[in-house]
């Protein structure tokens, strides 16, 4: 697990972005060789930084082939901002990258 969320702030993230429509699964990618695998495990799709107040997450995804990837891309942003802000009482600031690593075949 990443050390510097914990568990509960994870399971948050995880369930804001699940219902999404068009989201295949999370992604996994293999830095050494670069291959995308799904997961469900969001720990393993997401990587974060902190600094100070300023809290960046870049959430890995594969979605559906056919959407508009620009509007679940957003969705995906508006609603981890809104649950991670939400849970720390508006105290800090988030921004979320989103990469779609693949589309589902």
């Amino acid at each position: 697990m990443n050390n510097l969320m914990n568990e509960g702030t994870l399971k948050v993230i995880r369930e804001a972005v699940i219902t999404i429509p068009g989201l295949m699964s999370f992604a996994e990618v293999d830095k050494e060789s670069g291959v995308v695998n799904a997961t469900t495990s969001i720990d393993k799709a997401i990587e974060i930084s902190i600094t100070e107040k300023i809290h960046r997450l870049k959430i890995h995804i594969i979605l559906m082939n056919g959407v508009n990837i620009k509007d679940v891309v957003t969705e995906v942003q508006i609603r981890v901002k809104y649950e991670l802000e939400k849970l720390s009482n508006f105290t800090n600031s988030y921004y979320v990258d989103v990469a779609v690593d693949d589309l589902a075949k």
